[in-house]
């Protein structure tokens, strides 16, 4: 295998989409859910893209978003597929643009991290245990979205849609195609990880599903091809956030996302997507 610094290490055959999950946008200077991972792969030969998706509307909804950007970036590029690489509820939505929205022809692979296929746990506690009062939070987060550039934000919607129920009518609606290659990644929080909020959210799920990133359990994030933990040498322990190298959020900072992601893709690219 050649060394990650070299030129050609990520230029896959199909063009890379990054497609984000609940919470920031990739378009936020001041908060950029990817940071400069994309940056970095370019440097790597990667042609890769952001889905531009917004932080707090529904799984319909973005994914009506993510068809037209991959349209626009097929036409851009002159390929005729795309990888989708989403991380949480992203990747559900990559699930959702093959099966519902006739794209299946036009994606060559789907890559989840963290995705709560199976629901998460931390989401029916949000909803049915913690004494919020959920549409007055839900007004505030959505003034949040909007404030960060959401045009229409459904907060209270979208995460309804990733509770453990609605992951059940949701696998039963939203099947898999055989044209196109799955595969999965989880990670989790353990004992030796650097940050007591991410240790204790991963205690608290724990009980339901067993070894999760602190949000979401390992079970929960298989689909496809399950590719296994995302760790490395100098990080056996990685939260949902520090996968996709947002680690100013109480993170790990000893975990590299960015050779990760080099990595990841570099592999669809010995695969031929």
């Amino acid at each position: 295998m050649k060394e990650s610094s070299d030129l050609s290490y990520c230029n896959t055959k199909y063009p890379i989409i990054l497609v984000s999950g609940l919470g920031f946008h990739d378009q936020n200077r001041i908060m950029n859910y990817w940071g400069n991972i994309p940056e970095s792969l370019k440097l790597k030969g990667c042609d890769v893209y952001t889905a531009n998706q917004e932080a707090f509307i529904s799984i319909p909804d973005n994914s009506i978003k993510l068809k037209f950007r991959i349209l626009d970036i097929m036409e851009k590029t002159k390929k005729d597929k795309v990888n989708l690489i989403g991380h949480s509820k992203g990747g559900l939505e990559s699930r959702y643009v093959v099966s519902k929205l006739g794209m299946e022809n036009h994606i060559s692979s789907i890559t989840t991290l963290g995705t709560p296929h199976q629901g998460t746990h931390l989401a029916d506690i949000i909803l049915g245990k913690l004494p919020l009062p959920k549409f007055a939070t839900a007004r505030l987060v959505n003034l949040y979205a909007m404030l960060i550039g959401d045009k229409r934000p459904d907060s209270l919607r979208a995460v309804v849609q990733v509770t453990t129920d609605a992951m059940k009518q949701f696998n039963d609606e939203v099947h898999d195609s055989s044209k196109v290659y799955y595969q999965s990644y989880a990670s989790h929080v353990n004992k030796e990880y650097p940050n007591m909020l991410w240790k204790t959210m991963a205690y608290i799920i724990r009980e339901y599903e067993g070894r999760n990133d602190g949000m979401v359990g390992i079970e929960s994030c298989k689909w496809g091809n399950y590719r296994g933990l995302i760790q490395s040498e100098t990080a056996s322990s990685v939260s949902h956030a520090d996968m996709v190298g947002l680690t100013q959020f109480f993170g790990n900072t000893k975990f590299n996302a960015h050779q990760f992601f080099a990595d990841l893709i570099h592999d669809l690219k010995e695969r031929k997507h």
